[in-house]
């Protein structure tokens, strides 16, 4: 059983929690975190998610746990779990909050040029990843293979300034 915090709309932390995959009650969001990892070559780190999770391609993502308040920390955490990459918060840099109904997400990006060998998958939740252009990446959207939410993610962080002048 995973316990995600309840935030009022504020971002504020309510001091009550949720059952993951619960309904999130009306009023209340939960924190999600959400990375864009970009290489020299102006490509992106892209996972299939896996087949028992929904066989699309995403970018890395995942829920605060209940208790985790610093959020680089929790993506720094799910960036090692389900795809083996090390990280420090300083490599992170927060690009967005996107807000939704019933949940917000704080989005980073990092720059990273590993070799997809060296990543280690956590099986149950990663089928594969690779290294894809935005181009590829929008073959993969028109073909309902990407998840629109983390298309949206990516495109927030390729058209922002702090994209641009970070890649300059």
């Amino acid at each position: 059983m995973e316990l995600l915090d309840l935030y009022d709309k504020d971002l504020r932390p309510t001091g009550m929690t949720i059952e993951r995959g619960h309904t999130i009650p009306h009023g209340f969001q939960i924190p999600i975190v959400a990375v864009i990892i970009h290489n020299d070559e102006g490509k992106f780190l892209i996972q299939k998610v896996a087949a028992r999770k929904g066989n699309y391609y995403a970018t890395t993502a995942g829920h605060v746990r209940a208790g985790e308040t610093d959020f680089a920390l929790a993506m720094l955490r799910e960036m090692k779990e389900e795809i083996g990459l090390s990280a420090t918060k300083s490599e992170l840099e927060l690009v967005k909050i996107r807000r939704y109904e019933y949940k917000f997400t704080f989005l980073y990006l990092m720059k990273s040029n590993v070799p997809v060998e060296m990543l280690h998958l956590q099986p149950d939740e990663v089928e594969s990843v690779q290294w894809m252009s935005l181009e590829e990446i929008e073959q993969l959207c028109g073909q309902g293979l990407f998840n629109r939410t983390h298309y949206r993610l990516l495109r927030d962080c390729v058209e922002s300034n702090f994209f641009r002048k970070k890649t300059i």
